[in-house]
């Protein structure tokens, strides 16, 4: 991950372990509740989930690859590329046999780390991830070269992420309620 991405791109304050410098610019988590976790300084590296970073860096990542720069033409082509086609209504009742139409009207597909879709204004692709202290949402139109970078330390921020999306991006078809079944939002 570092030489490959992280090195590619930049991304000097962006680690899969826990660096020391990072201990004078962390965040704290908070729950629904409102209880706080301190930051955990991860020591082993864990590709779910142990990713340290700053927006800053994010937005190197992200323009990057939006701009085709730092990966090969077939290589950025792959990545954004529609590879299975997902029907289900939300991310992670797996087990469930509903589908919604409109992700099929919209196509929805998991691509390779990404999820990606059609969007008015062309190929569009989202990278979501959250636990219980934390929210974050990458959403990226092809057609624009726009993304939003929404990063929180408090997993109650991703309720107003469809809000702000439309603010910054203008409408789109991004599937707020394929991402969070709990968010009270019509399905795109």
């Amino acid at each position: 991950m570092q030489t490959r991405v992280f090195d590619r791109f930049g991304m000097i304050n962006t680690s899969m372990s826990w660096r020391a410098d990072f201990a004078t610019n962390v965040a704290d988590g908070y729950a629904l509740d409102g209880s706080v976790r301190l930051h955990v300084e991860r020591r082993r590296a864990g590709a779910a989930g142990s990713m340290d970073t700053t927006i800053a860096d994010q937005a190197r990542l992200w323009t990057g690859i939006t701009g085709g720069r730092g990966l090969s033409p077939a290589l950025r082509t792959e990545l954004v590329c529609p590879q299975q086609p997902i029907l289900s209504r939300h991310q992670f009742l797996t087990l469930m046999t509903e589908t919604e139409p409109k992700y099929a009207k919209i196509g929805l597909a998991a691509g390779l780390g990404l999820v990606t879709f059609q969007d008015t204004s062309g190929p569009a692709w989202l990278k979501g991830g959250h636990d219980d202290w934390t929210g974050n949402m990458i959403i990226c139109l092809e057609g624009k070269k726009r993304c939003l970078a929404m990063l929180s330390n408090d997993v109650r921020a991703e309720r107003i992420y469809p809000a702000l999306a439309q603010m910054i991006l203008g409408k789109t078809r991004m599937p707020w309620k394929w991402e969070y079944s709990w968010l009270d939002v019509p399905c795109s």
